[in-house]
């Protein structure tokens, strides 16, 4: 070893020492403070005050109201080399989107605006990133990624420290530094300045690097920083003691750019590793906690991008007259419209609350251990605050949205009423909608139709009849299946594709699809995690077994039908799930199938598991999973030692070979057990004795800040569908990409337009469009969804809307704006 380079940083929580509602504003007087003790500790020594922004929000929220003078010592300070900012805008967990991906990294033009350049992002604790994450850092001009695991719950990719290249699904790599846990910046004493167990540690971490064969590196690079540290220049001291006992082997302090340069020029020449694939989260089981917070976050995401698309439409038509409501009622339309301003400020609003809830802080360092602490409580209603502020305004946005698209273009729309459906993708889709609908006065009810809308159009459809009540049966049959359902097995015992004959379902399985699993520790378990801490749910601490209980039930399902569908209803029970009520619908028109579980659920402290299950049939199966911005084959597609027993997704799972081919959605709910339920294993290989796939509603095998109750009453959404030709990544893609932009429906009277022009987008089938208000115009983005290049042609339809030459090329799993322009000045919105 030749150097150490000793990196200064607070590792950045929004919440868990202190409430995210101080702990978020904290973050950005440490900019303040950061700059002051730039300026108080002058020179470029070895000892010199260097400082690393583990993330960019703190930064960008401070640029926001700095002064000239205070943004000029910023940028002063990253050119000097004294100042590093990152990349990532917070420290973030694998439930983002691609979109908010790219939310979070447009927000990075703030900083180059400022003259303060990114080279590098960097994340703590988080233990994984979606393999999207890879093209969308080299989009905006990263090429470097530090990971300073936790290893509690988990393992990493190879020893930590130690340097690889990480390929992206697009072939595209970013250098990326696996470093030790940021926390022994303070286990070590090094950020309280005890020298002398600093200078012990640190000889002992090097005495072990130094004994590695595996690392070809001469330098160290060592964490000064801990969890939402207040900064100051004690660490210096640590520098100097250690020269002036140590002057063979030199010590300065360092930012994340230099650090990198250095390191990465080493891993140059030392040919490192090359490795592709999914960087699965251990961690991310945390994302079942809270099921009821996280199926609100989910839904505001898609609410987010149906009004974004919506509004876009609606400018580009022109305003028409929408029908306003007189009341701020919550079925309600619109009383007054936004102006482009106003959804400009609202819009940014619902991206910057669903980024604050997908970060990694659950809650705080005593939800677990004190749980009915008023302090714990605190804390995870400001952090579910964010998820149902996400959701508040969004939803207002789509449904302002969906009246002026109604109206859009035509000033003497015909009044009309029925169940309005808005479409907000690129692609024409025929979909089941849920919508609420009056009955009566007071009353309302959920009606179900099947609906055909255009890409980027409307539809306007009778109000469904209620379902009619055919009786008590335990089989039913429409469209492309026949099913079979008995309760005493807790859901669907067959499933068969009568275009093709094929039973879908695995005859072994103990269960039956929709099947509600409890899995629960047994009482007298021995597990360290029971008997000592519940930290050692742990690879180092094989299991704990479990005992399974399958929600049963011996009433007789319920039959319903329509002219759309058919449903078949039943109702189980399960210990600490004292009712879940099942709904199976089969339409007569395409090959969707619709599963809604909705649970029961009272609290209950103590380690247990909820699935629900859906046990297909494979004798050899291969599971391709939905992540941001990209599709992997779970185990084959992974970074080594990442998580095998769990993932979290983000809509889509592919179930393909030796059996049913099968395209399965979540809307709700991420995470999944594939292959049969392995809680407990810490596999180093996937182990798929099955085509199963199982939907990890709710667990609590945590130890510091997740929920230490279990509860989630609700209800709970699947979508699925036989695929006999195959499934296909890009399949699996486009399947995700349908749940998280549903169609929009809403009971409606008002103004329909008569004539309504609409962008049309080619190939359809292999991109997904995104529309957004921008100030020059509409912005159109378009992403590959598959491998291969292509060519995109937009059009649009009518009149008075500039839409630039085309074809527009996409690389593969590529991404490219388009701005769309009226010729003449939006209109303004009609009061």
């Amino acid at each position: 070893m030749q150097q150490i380079l000793l990196l200064g940083h607070t590792h950045h929580d929004v919440g868990y020492t202190n409430s995210p509602r101080i702990i978020d504003r904290m973050h950005v007087r440490i900019v303040d403070h950061v700059l002051d003790l730039v300026d108080a500790h002058p020179g470029d020594g070895p000892d010199a005050f260097r400082w690393t922004f583990e993330v960019a929000r703190p930064v960008l929220e401070f640029l926001r109201t700095a002064s000239d003078a205070d943004r000029e010592r910023l940028r002063r300070g990253v050119a000097s080399g004294r100042l590093a900012v990152t990349g990532g805008y917070l420290n973030m967990t694998q439930l983002l989107s691609e979109y908010e991906f790219d939310t979070s990294y447009d927000a990075l033009a703030a900083l180059a605006d400022a003259g303060v350049p990114v080279r590098t992002e960097q994340h703590g604790d988080v233990n994984g990133t979606a393999w999207g994450s890879v093209p969308a850092m080299r989009r905006v001009g990263i090429d470097r990624l530090v990971m300073a695991l936790n290893p509690d719950h988990g393992r990493a990719p190879f020893e930590q420290p130690t340097g690889f290249w990480w390929e992206g699904p697009d072939g595209d790599r970013v250098f990326t530094w696996l470093s030790t846990h940021y926390g022994f910046g303070e286990e070590w004493g090094i950020v309280d300045a005890d020298v002398e167990e600093a200078e012990r540690r640190i000889l002992a971490f090097v005495e072990q690097l130094d004994a590695r064969a595996d690392y070809p590196y001469d330098t160290a690079l060592v964490h000064a920083g801990n969890d939402n540290r207040w900064p100051t220049a004690l660490f210096l001291e640590v520098v100097r003691h250690w020269n002036a006992r140590h002057p063979e082997l030199p010590m300065r302090t360092t930012t994340i750019d230099e650090a990198l340069d250095v390191l990465e020029a080493q891993a140059v020449r030392a040919d490192v590793p090359v490795v592709r694939g999914e960087w699965s989260d251990w961690w991310s089981h945390g994302h079942g906690s809270t099921a009821r917070e996280v199926a609100v976050y989910r839904e505001a995401r898609s609410l987010a991008l149906t009004a974004q698309a919506t509004l876009a439409l609606s400018e580009l038509r022109g305003d028409g007259r929408p029908e306003l409501a007189t009341v701020l009622g919550y079925r309600r339309g619109p009383v007054r419209l936004r102006t482009r301003d106003e959804i400009a400020r609202d819009t940014a609003e619902v991206d910057e609350q669903l980024l604050l809830f997908a970060e990694h802080t659950w809650g705080s360092w005593e939800t677990y251990s004190k749980p009915h602490s008023t302090f714990s409580h605190s804390h995870w209603n400001g952090k579910a605050a964010m998820a149902y502020t996400a959701y508040d305004v969004a939803r207002d946005l789509a449904v302002e949205g969906l009246f002026r698209v109604a109206a859009a273009g035509d000033p003497d729309a015909e009044h009309r009423s029925g169940v309005l459906v808005a479409n907000p993708t690129g692609r024409n889709r025929v979909e089941p909608v849920t919508v609420e609908v009056k009955v009566g006065e007071k009353g309302v009810r959920m009606a179900t139709a099947l609906v055909a809308v255009p890409a980027f159009g409307t539809a306007l459809v009778p109000v469904p009849a209620e379902p009619r009540l055919v009786g008590e049966s335990t089989t039913i049959e429409a469209g492309a299946y026949r099913v079979t359902v008995d309760p005493r097995r807790g859901g669907v015992v067959s499933l068969i594709d009568t275009r093709t004959g094929r039973e879908l379902l695995d005859p072994r399985s103990t269960h039956g699809l929709g099947a509600v699993l409890v899995d629960r520790v047994p009482a007298d378990s021995t597990h360290p995690m029971v008997v000592r801490d519940p930290k050692d749910f742990h690879p180092d601490h094989p299991g704990p077994d479990f005992e399974r209980s399958i929600g049963a039930g011996d009433a007789s399902p319920v039959v319903r039908e329509s002219a759309d569908f058919v449903s078949i209803e039943w109702t189980t029970a399960a210990p600490t799930v004292p009712t879940a009520t099942t709904t199976l619908r089969l339409y007569r028109d395409g090959d969707l199938i619709d599963l809604d579980v909705r649970l029961t659920k009272p609290e209950v402290f103590g380690p247990e598991s909820i699935f629900v299950a859906f046990p297909f049939a494979s004798d050899d199966p291969e599971f391709l999973l939905e992540t941001a911005g990209a599709v992997y084959a779970a185990d084959t597609e992974q970074l080594p030692d990442t998580s095998k027993d769990w993932y979290s997704i983000q809509h889509a799972v592919g179930v393909r070979g030796g059996g049913a081919d099968v395209l399965w959605g979540a809307i709700d709910a991420p995470l999944v057990q594939v292959g049969g339920i392995h809680t407990g294993r810490w596999a180093r290989k996937l182990e798929a004795g099955d085509g199963s796939v199982n939907s990890w509603l709710m667990n609590n095998l945590h130890f510091t800040n997740f929920q230490a109750r279990q509860e989630g009453t609700g209800v709970y959404r699947y979508r699925f569908a036989s695929r006999p030709g195959g499934v296909t990544h890009e399949s699996v893609r486009a399947f995700g990409r349908d749940l998280l932009q549903p169609l929009q429906a809403r009971e409606y009277a008002g103004p329909v337009a008569a004539v309504a022009p609409t962008l049309r987008v080619s190939p359809a089938d292999r991109i997904a469009v995104e529309l957004r208000q921008v100030p020059d115009g509409v912005r159109a983005r378009l992403r590959n969804l598959g491998a291969d290049a292509l060519e995109a042609t937009l059009e649009w339809t009518g009149d008075g809307v500039h839409v630039p030459g085309s074809p527009v090329p996409l690389a593969p799993h590529g991404v490219a704006d388009v701005l769309l322009r009226r010729d003449a000045a939006p209109s303004s919105p009609v009061e």
